[in-house]
């Protein structure tokens, strides 16, 4: 099932120009707190997934990767995209050196996980980490790529059309299209999607670079579902150990991470008549539901209440 070895040495090898030299060897993946053994990471992430699985990817745990007990290799039988998955999120932590003041726990839950809330599980993960790695790879030289607030901005400004992502299609922004097309191999299928699905995909391709991102909004403008809903996402900053937001480039454009108030919903109009706001989780002991307002009745996807911190924030622009 563990595939270390030549796939992290050869996403090792494989560094941009300026980037900072690990202190980890080879065999382990550096994060904020020290070196982990690769094998170790991959086990203590493998047993978070697996001890977190919402019920309906319990009854698929198999296809997911995930097993009661070590089973034989055989045919790729023993495969599964959440396993896959994380294969491929630590050879990105080995990689970047952005990611190296992440904490493992912020690894666990906001890169290495292989959902967001209830859209359909696919194999999104080798597509995107391709189009991503490119993207990074043939950035002109004078390109800053430096910060997570660098990365983030310059994979946004070319994900979104094929010329610069070798994806399959330009994706634009589409209302009203969740819960038809929001996973994202749906979204790189159709080109569109509303805000909950090039959120998740933005979030997904930053994922594969070590960037901890997260899908956020509110599912009621005004606490009135009448008054529609809206996602975006958060991404993790180790430099201040804070979530900072921002929307994709089909839904937003020109946002920066830095200013809440250049997103167009960031207004104390917004803010009024409470509001609320969360932002998705994986961990189960969560005690706070995200409310999905395409399900729901469906109190199972855990989240973290971010209504004090947008309050506090977009009321002051």
């Amino acid at each position: 099932m563990v595939r270390f070895g030549v796939i992290a040495l050869a996403a090792l090898a494989i560094s941009l120009s300026d980037a900072a030299e690990p202190t980890c060897s080879t065999d382990e993946v550096q994060f904020a707190e020290g070196c982990v053994k690769y094998e170790d990471a991959f086990q203590q992430t493998y047993d978070f997934l697996y001890s977190n699985l919402p019920s309906w990817d319990k009854t698929n745990k198999q296809s997911l990767g995930f097993h009661d007990s070590v089973t034989p290799d055989t045919d790729g039988l023993d495969d599964g995209i959440a396993t896959l998955g994380l294969n491929i999120s630590l050879d990105a932590q080995q990689k970047y050196s952005w990611a190296w003041d992440l904490p493992q726990d912020i690894f666990q839950e906001y890169v290495a996980t292989y959902a967001h809330v209830n859209e359909a599980r696919v194999d999104w993960r080798p597509m995107l980490s391709t189009a991503t790695s490119s993207i990074l790879d043939n950035a002109p030289s004078d390109t800053a790529l430096d910060t997570v607030e660098d990365v983030v901005y310059y994979i946004n400004s070319q994900m979104w059309h094929t010329e610069t992502s070798g994806l399959i299609n330009n994706v634009t922004f589409k209302s009203s299209q969740t819960p038809l097309i929001y996973d994202p191999m749906s979204t790189l299928v159709f080109g569109y999607a509303s805000c909950t699905g090039v959120s998740i995909l933005f979030a997904d391709a930053l994922k594969t670079v070590g960037i901890a991102a997260r899908v956020s909004g509110t599912p009621a403008w005004n606490g009135v579902y009448e008054n529609g809903n809206h996602n975006w996402i958060e991404v993790y900053l180790p430099e201040t150990g804070e979530w900072a937001f921002m929307e994709s480039n089909p839904a937003g454009g020109g946002e920066t991470l830095s200013n809440p108030c250049d997103k167009w919903f960031c207004s104390p109009a917004k803010m009024a008549n409470g509001t609320k706001f969360y932002s998705s989780r994986f961990d189960s002991t969560s005690s706070t539901v995200y409310p999905m307002a395409w399900d729901l009745e469906n109190l199972e996807v855990p989240g973290d209440d971010r209504t004090d911190y947008y309050q506090d924030a977009c009321n002051k622009c």
